[in-house]
């Protein structure tokens, strides 16, 4: 008894249903206008440059996939960015998406 006494009771581990590392992505997007314009005025424009935040699903040899919501096993708000669009990348983080935050009478 003694020893369980002095026995530090931990917390039951939680359980994890997701992993996903999160990004910061810099990336080149396309521009397309439907106004006229003088042909040396068009010649100005350039790509815009677009900011991304949101956690990895996957990356392949072309493009990476990101999203910024999930509920379960469903992902919204999926963003693909071709590789040779990204200025810039920085992981700002991991998550683990335990079950019991997916459990509606938890909140």
């Amino acid at each position: 008894c003694e020893r369980e006494n002095n026995m530090v009771r931990k917390k039951p581990k939680e359980l994890v249903m997701h992993t996903f590392d999160k990004y910061e992505v810099w990336w080149t997007d396309h521009i397309s206008h439907n106004e006229w314009k003088t042909i040396t005025d068009a010649k100005k424009d350039k790509p815009a440059i677009a900011f991304t935040e949101g956690y990895l699903l996957q990356k392949t040899k072309d493009a990476h996939t990101f999203f910024m919501s999930i509920s379960e096993d469903e992902i919204g708000e999926e963003m693909i960015i071709c590789n040779k669009n990204i200025k810039k990348i920085k992981k700002i983080g991991t998550r683990d998406f335990l079950v019991k935050e997916f459990v509606y009478d938890n909140y």
